[in-house]
């Protein structure tokens, strides 16, 4: 990294400092007002944003809409309306010692925020956390990912549309510029991205005891019962494994079946396969390519050795890779060892493991010594077997008889736990994680409690008891 790019981030980084520091972010209405010309920019800017997923990811209309954004727009909204009840203070009972007095907290915002957004939702991931900012108070410094240049170009262009300068910046670059923003100092950091990167952000947030939201991932594991509609199972399985090829980080990344519908499973799956792929030149066109070189190599790398299925049937590993393309074809992995390579990562693309299971609680067991993951989902039409699975599996959010809808709405939170990430957000979680809660307590002129004050004695300590007991 260049002297010259070192020290744009530092001037960044000082002018959203000395932004902040001005008040403009604090009223309400003018947060409101940022956030209107936030999204009629998105709106104008609507084709330029197709244009750029399409030659990042080869993202189609649709997909774009629905994934990207059509979320960030309802995000928006519900913020800017949301607003003035979120940042309205809360008055609280003060307590005996605090009287005569009016007790209150309200929340204030950090500051200056850094955004460490993603490449797999690349505008969605950007837009949703720099309007949570927006919406508290602050000013962010946002770093896109630069696998996805022409998203990242479009977000500049609509973020210097639409707000005051200095608002947010944005700082392009990889690994070398990720490295030198988390040597700033920042008031709050939001990530995006892997449990190994977490731990690096963590790591570097510690230095300045600065407060994070991590948004991480892992291995979100789906269970079917015997119960299950199991061709709805497999449609909705395929919705959530095939949604940006897989490269979600709530996908679904592998499918315990019970043994007496495995077969069943199996085959609807492949006829679905199929369906949602009719054809190679609609294959070619409209599903999501794989993001680089070398995550197509590393994907590549998770099929060698296995049983192989797909909407044909089986095949060898070279079936499924479209080099040319860079797409790795829907492809299901039966029955795999968990030490294999497939089984021991995250997979991040169209590539279903499908295990059976006979005995839920011996299957269950082995989640005691598993990461947490961000996402559970089980297909069932027995509560008490829904009940089962959530008790074992510890996972930031839960989805039954569906994938990936859980985490649609401004109406609830999202967010992992443990290894899948910290914090949450979405709705009123996005201002809350962008905010912090602040006690304020104003006494009265009235009168005072002469006991509280020295000098003590025996009679300071049984008023002190018969009042504070």
């Amino acid at each position: 990294m260049s002297s010259s790019q070192e020290q744009a981030i530092k001037r960044a980084v000082e002018t959203a400092r000395s932004c902040f520091n001005r008040g403009t972010t604090i009223p309400i209405s003018g947060r409101q007002k940022n956030l209107t010309a936030l999204l009629r920019e998105i709106e104008k800017s609507q084709v330029e944003i197709y244009r750029a997923l399409k030659h990042d990811l080869n993202k189609s209309r649709a997909e774009a809409y629905m994934s990207e954004i059509s979320l960030v727009k309802a995000e928006i909204k519900h913020l800017r309306r949301r607003l003035p009840w979120l940042a309205m203070p809360r008055p609280k009972m003060p307590a005996l010692s605090q009287l005569p007095g009016w007790l209150q907290v309200q929340r204030e915002p950090y500051g200056v925020v850094l955004v460490m957004s993603p490449w797999n939702y690349p505008f969605q991931l950007t837009m949703e956390p720099i309007a949570a900012a927006i919406a508290g108070g602050n000013t962010v410094v946002v770093k896109p990912s630069a696998y996805t240049p022409h998203t990242c170009e479009v977000i500049e262009k609509i973020l210097r549309r639409a707000l005051p300068p200095g608002m947010v910046s944005v700082i392009r670059g990889g690994r070398a510029e990720n490295t030198a923003l988390l040597e700033q100092r920042f008031d709050h950091i939001f990530f995006t991205g892997s449990p190994a990167v977490g731990r690096v952000v963590m790591e570097a947030a510690s230095r300045y005891l600065t407060p994070v939201t991590l948004e991480l991932g892992g291995k979100s594991p789906c269970f079917v019962d015997r119960t299950a509609n199991i061709q709805k199972a497999a449609r909705r399985i395929l919705f959530g494994k095939l949604l940006n090829a897989g490269q979600t980080c709530v996908s679904v990344d592998y499918v315990y079946v019970h043994e007496d519908v495995r077969a069943q499973l199996i085959a609807a799956l492949q006829a679905g396969i199929a369906r949602a792929l009719p054809s190679e030149q609609y294959r070619k066109s409209t599903f999501v390519k794989i993001i680089s070189p070398k995550h197509f190599s590393r994907l590549s790398g998770l099929l060698a050795g296995q049983r192989l299925l797909g909407a044909k049937g089986g095949g060898r590993a070279e079936d499924f890779l479209d080099r040319q393309t860079q797409q790795v074809k829907p492809v299901i992995v039966d029955n795999p060892s968990w030490d294999s390579p497939v089984m021991s990562e995250e997979i991040f693309g169209p590539i279903l493991p499908v295990l059976p299971f006979t005995d839920l609680e011996a299957t269950l067991a082995d989640y005691e010594e598993r990461e947490h993951p961000l996402a559970l989902y089980i297909f069932t039409k027995d509560r008490g077997f829904a009940r089962q699975v959530m008790s074992k599996v510890n996972a930031g959010g839960v989805c039954i008889n569906d994938t990936l809808l859980h985490m649609s709405s401004s109406k609830a939170p999202f967010g992992g736990v443990g290894n899948s990430g910290m914090g949450n957000y979405h709705g009123d979680w996005s201002f809350k994680a962008m905010t912090r809660e602040q006690t304020v307590l104003r006494k009265s002129w009235l009168f005072d409690i002469p006991v509280r004050h020295h000098p003590y004695g025996e009679k300071s300590l049984k008023i002190l008891r018969s009042l504070l007991r």
